[in-house]
């Protein structure tokens, strides 16, 4: 098969490589469609504390089952159209028998710890893999990932009805967080992102924005809440400034979501958070209920046309290298997809 492979940092190449091989509880997909989610490039820039080269990276997918054997096989059909999610667990541990499989004490990622999907066969653990509707856009469907990023954020958040939420950062991910929010009953979302782009692509779906970069931007926010602050902040640009911004701008007894990655530690006003008795939520990528809970949602089609506004540019896998390459470079665009077949 045909699979992009990171050889070494900053060395990406589409080569043939076999087909992966599948045992009792794996499923054998043909690939349709793969994201390119800034985590790739971490692995293709070597960032990726625990990366494994070679590695064929990728882990936003979705394509039609070619073979499932053992546990769970009997639930599908040789043909259905499957999305999966894209990491290993133990199911054994303490964290897995909590809910927590995303924080398994032996997790193991596609496309960083073992090959994942920027190819035309890739391999999943049946009991993580999950049907989609044929009338489902495939495009769309390649979103199960993100969107389940999404919905694990806000609802490990309590965001309740009626709640309003800042988001911080509002590239794909802090998009898709504003989406569900307002989706899940929050009465106002504000989106603080500096790229004018992203600023007007929200307005255009109906949230209120601000650049945290105004000289008056704390004046807005207080405007804006009636000089409360918010319920819920979502800390989505990993940036030192978006921490400060977070404890600052979230109401007495209000929650932190820290969801975007640092690349060094952060000071936290802990004098603010003990003032204001703040509480402070990590997040890492999903539950595996909550990845559920995201395929359910791209089946009943609520917010499927907001997702697929998101969807910039799509290359096909012959020139992967180029997806990369511009995926690479900030600019005016959201997600970009491969497509394999």
């Amino acid at each position: 098969m045909k699979a992009a492979v990171i050889s070494a940092k900053d060395s990406i190449h589409l080569q043939q490589a076999p087909i992966p091989e599948i045992g009792d509880g794996e499923a054998l997909i043909r690939l349709r469609y793969c994201g390119i989610c800034g985590s790739d490039l971490h692995v293709l820039h070597g960032q990726h504390p625990t990366a494994r080269f070679p590695v064929v990276p990728g882990h936003e997918f979705v394509g039609e089952l070619i073979e499932a054997r053992g546990m769970g096989a009997e639930q599908f059909a040789p043909g259905d159209m499957v999305v999966a999610q894209p990491f290993f667990s133990c199911g054994n541990c303490e964290p897995c028998a909590q809910g927590h499989d995303n924080v398994c004490r032996d997790l193991h990622f596609m496309g960083a710890h073992c090959d994942g999907a920027f190819a035309e066969y890739v391999k999943v653990l049946t009991r993580k893999m999950y049907k989609i509707p044929k009338e489902l856009n495939l495009r769309l469907a390649a979103l199960a990932e993100p969107v389940a990023v999404a919905v694990h954020d806000v609802r490990r958040s309590g965001l309740q009805v009626g709640q309003t939420a800042l988001i911080i950062g509002g590239g794909p991910i802090g998009m898709l967080i504003a989406m569900v929010a307002r989706a899940s009953g929050a009465r106002r979302v504000v989106i603080s992102e500096i790229n004018a782009f992203r600023r007007g692509f929200a307005e255009r779906h109906g949230f209120d924005t601000l650049n945290p970069l105004d000289a008056d931007f704390a004046a807005q926010i207080g405007a804006l809440t009636e000089g409360k602050g918010f319920d819920v902040s979502f800390e989505v640009s990993g940036s030192r400034p978006g921490i400060a911004a977070a404890v600052e701008h979230t109401t007495i007894g209000g929650m932190i979501m820290v969801v975007g990655m640092t690349k060094e530690p952060y000071p936290v006003d802990l004098s603010a958070m003990f003032s204001k008795e703040l509480r402070m939520q990590g997040v890492r990528i999903h539950a595996q209920y909550n990845f559920i809970g995201a395929v359910e949602l791209l089946k009943s089609g609520e917010l499927n046309e907001a997702f697929a506004s998101l969807i910039s540019k799509v290359y096909p896998l012959d020139q992967v290298e180029e997806a990369f390459a511009f995926a690479d470079v900030p600019g005016d665009y959201f997600k970009v997809l491969v497509e394999m077949q």
